[in-house]
């Protein structure tokens, strides 16, 4: 009987702030609990953590017990704009619900150590969590203030329904135990396995089984980094549904506050940190900089699909922070108005996709705010026009520039300058020669006659305008186009943009007109490429997806770019070790990150250190041709 009731003990870790004491978990050995317990010390958010053992007797006794110097910084909700909507409480284990949460209550997760698929599931987190009066009850207002306008009810009636909601949730931790099987499945069989054993379940009770599957995996994982591993370990390229799953999970955990630090690193400024997330959004992370191995698994993972639509959710993550740091008033640098400049040239070219800026209208938006202050001229913000100008005069393809006008004509900042957005689109539209210049590789003429119209309304562009437009592709007959396999490349994808293109075909009109004259033709070991015919942009560095790729450990992956803009060639230095340019006429120049300079005549790029024993590679360039 005695051996009955020790089994049945259980250990309880509980904190104390403001002199009452919350259960924040309950373990079943000593050894868990005191490993959670050191955890919260850690954080310095409470006075006191202790482990209280419970018998099954009921009787309690305190085996650990410290104090830290902490309890004084308090955790409230973040502020959010929009909040996906549930009526039903198994509709809270969505992705969307779940990263609303994550959003909302962000300090709170970064202080738990956990995400919200982890604590959906445990009975006494959500009771301790519901007395956070400093939480709970802000949080349900805050909910209940945007939503309540969606579901035409008024704000305190909304918040009677998500406390009904919370108080169904808490009932369902209760039962959280029958899903055990499900966990086994996951852990046995991978997400496969899982998903074969709940086929038979209601659709409805799919995110549940899920997220629990998903949270007991991760909960042993008191670390970021680790859970990010155990993730990224279930990832199968050729699965989309695995994927997708993968995807939601790793957006969840990298949607943190130590993660987003670890990926900026000790970055100096502003600038430099949204390019350091610029970069793993591109698989660019510099492996020889302290990034930890699971955020440079990610960061392949992230480039191993071409479209980048592999890790949709997770890209939207990232992309949020920057948005957030361009939204924000912190100056792009330390070193005044030309280097904000020069930084914020370098952002929004890492921004652009083959349809418009990454991000979609939100980022049109962040980006033209951002512009008209960065490029501020005495005093006095840029206009909105000349801003948009110079933001659509990045891309050297009107799909790109014309999605970027609809993206920002789409966006609430947009929509108030309309009618700007509408005229600088119709002339767009009347400088397009083949919808060969508005189609991604893959697609049909259809998909892009379909893709553009719904562009156009979601933009407010007038429809009469708007079918006009369409019209002028109409007119492009089908069989004056022809599919080429392995033509062009991509620079990147705006999340959402071309749900189904195909990397592998594009399509262009057999009439369009030749390339440009002009043309640069670069040298180095026995190999020549030349540009534009390897593509508008050549990327230079250690990267397997450069154009030309060295072999320096003083080369960054992406470490140089060579591009052709409005009949001139240039080459901006991406790297943090510089790059030497040596015309054969002319004084040498170094160019540090973010740099750029006009390559004509002849010369070479230098790219080495000779400190670090190198023999620096010289590429030889040479410019010829002209309009």
């Amino acid at each position: 009987m005695a051996m009955s009731k020790r089994r049945e003990a259980r250990f309880e870790v509980v904190v104390e702030q403001g002199g009452k004491p919350n259960i924040d978990g309950v373990f079943e050995d000593e050894k868990s609990a005191t490993e959670r317990a050191n955890f919260l010390l850690r954080l310095a958010k409470f006075p006191v953590v202790r482990v209280v053992k419970v018998t099954g007797t009921g009787r309690e006794e305190t085996i650990f017990q410290k104090s830290s110097s902490g309890g004084a910084k308090l955790t409230t909700i973040s502020p959010i704009e929009t909040a996906n909507v549930c009526t039903d409480v198994l509709q809270v284990f969505s992705f969307d619900s779940r990263m609303t949460l994550l959003r909302l209550l962000r300090g709170y997760w970064d202080d738990q150590g956990v995400i919200p698929s982890e604590q959906l599931h445990r009975y006494y987190p959500l009771r301790y969590f519901e007395r956070e009066a400093l939480l709970f009850n802000p949080a349900v207002s805050r909910l209940a203030t945007i939503q309540a306008p969606m579901l035409g009810v008024k704000p305190h009636e909304r918040y009677d329904q998500i406390t009904r909601l919370f108080t169904a949730l808490k009932e369902l931790a209760q039962k959280s135990d029958t899903l055990a099987p499900y966990d086994q499945a996951l852990m046995r069989g991978g997400i496969s396995g899982l998903l074969l054993a709940a086929v038979d379940r209601p659709v409805e009770e799919r995110d549940r089984i899920v997220t629990h599957a998903f949270g007991t995996l991760l909960e042993p994982h008191r670390e970021w980094g680790a859970k990010l591993t155990a993730v990224l370990r279930l990832h199968q390229e050729d699965d989309g549904e695995n994927t997708r799953l993968v995807d939601e999970f790793s957006a969840e955990i990298v949607d943190g506050r130590e993660p987003i630090r670890a990926l900026i690193g000790y970055a100096p400024d502003l600038a430099s940190a949204l390019l350091a997330l610029l970069a793993a959004l591109r698989g660019d992370l510099d492996d020889r900089l302290p990034h930890t191995e699971p955020l440079l698994a990610l960061s392949n993972a992230l480039a191993s699909d071409g479209t980048g639509f592999g890790f949709a959710r997770t890209r939207e993550a990232l992309l949020h922070r920057i948005r957030g740091g361009l939204d924000g008033l912190t100056p792009l640098t330390r070193s005044g108005a030309a280097s904000d400049a020069r930084a914020f040239s370098s952002i929004v070219d890492g921004m652009i996709a083959f349809d418009g800026y990454m991000g979609g209208p939100a980022m049109a938006e962040s980006l033209t705010r951002r512009g008209k202050t960065v490029w501020a001229t005495g005093g006095t913000d840029l206009p909105f026009e000349e801003t948009m100008t110079r933001l659509a005069s990045r891309f050297n393809t009107a799909a790109g520039r014309l999605g970027y006008l609809l993206d920002l004509g789409a966006s609430p900042y947009g929509h108030k300058k309309i009618s700007t957005v509408i005229q600088r689109v119709a002339d767009e539209f009347n400088r397009v020669k083949s919808a060969a210049e508005l189609a991604a590789p893959g697609a049909s003429l259809q998909e892009v006659r379909e893709g553009l119209g719904r562009r156009l309304r979601a933009a407010g562009i007038p429809r009469a305008l708007a079918d006009g437009l369409i019209a002028k592709i109409a007119t492009i007959p089908d069989d004056q186009r022809v599919s080429m396999a392995g033509i062009g490349v991509v620079t990147g994808m705006r999340t959402g943009a071309v749900p189904h293109a195909r990397p592998t075909d594009m399509t262009v009109d057999m009439q369009a007109p030749s390339a440009p004259a002009l043309r640069l033709t670069l040298s180095y070991q026995g190999r020549t490429v030349a540009v534009p015919d390897a593509g508008a942009d050549l990327v230079i560095g250690r990267g397997a997806d450069c154009g030309i790729m060295l072999d320096h450990a003083s080369a960054s992956r992406r470490h140089a770019l060579i591009r052709l803009r409005d009949g001139v060639f240039t080459l901006e230095d991406l790297s943090r070790n510089g790059t030497r340019l040596v015309p054969q006429a002319g004084e040498q120049r170094l160019l540090k990150m973010g740099d750029v300079a006009p390559l004509s005549g002849r010369g070479e790029i230098v790219i080495g250190s000779l400190d670090l024993g190198e023999h620096p590679a010289r590429i030889a360039w040479s410019v010829a041709g002209g309009r």
